[in-house]
């Protein structure tokens, strides 16, 4: 057995890549697989940064958590859509002892 017919998400979908489908993003007509590669967070249905989506190319973002994150138990390496790339984001801003989020000054 492959990953060619992994049966149905939670939508009543058929998912794998064998599957023709359009890009889950409001808006965008392109023609994608529901395989993996589509695949929020690179793996079939929702998890704890990621939904149960499938989108192009262009509607994913590469997401690297950092060494200090992987340490803490945060491993999430890969593809999210960008309403979950930005809650992720979102997640990982630290607090100040008020609740504010802190925030760190680039200079050029």
């Amino acid at each position: 057995m492959g990953w060619a017919d992994c049966g149905v998400d939670s939508r009543g979908r058929p998912i794998g890549y064998a599957f023709r489908a359009r890009c889950d993003e409001p808006g965008c007509h392109a023609r994608i697989e529901r395989g993996l590669a589509s695949a929020c967070g690179g793996m079939h249905g929702a998890g704890a940064h990621y939904c149960e989506g499938y989108f192009c190319g262009e509607h994913l973002v590469f997401v690297d958590a950092s060494k200090a994150d992987r340490r803490r138990g945060d491993p999430l390496t890969g593809f999210l859509c960008r309403r979950c790339a930005q809650a992720y984001e979102m997640s990982r801003r630290t607090r100040d002892a008020r609740g504010r989020f802190r925030c760190k000054l680039q200079l050029l």
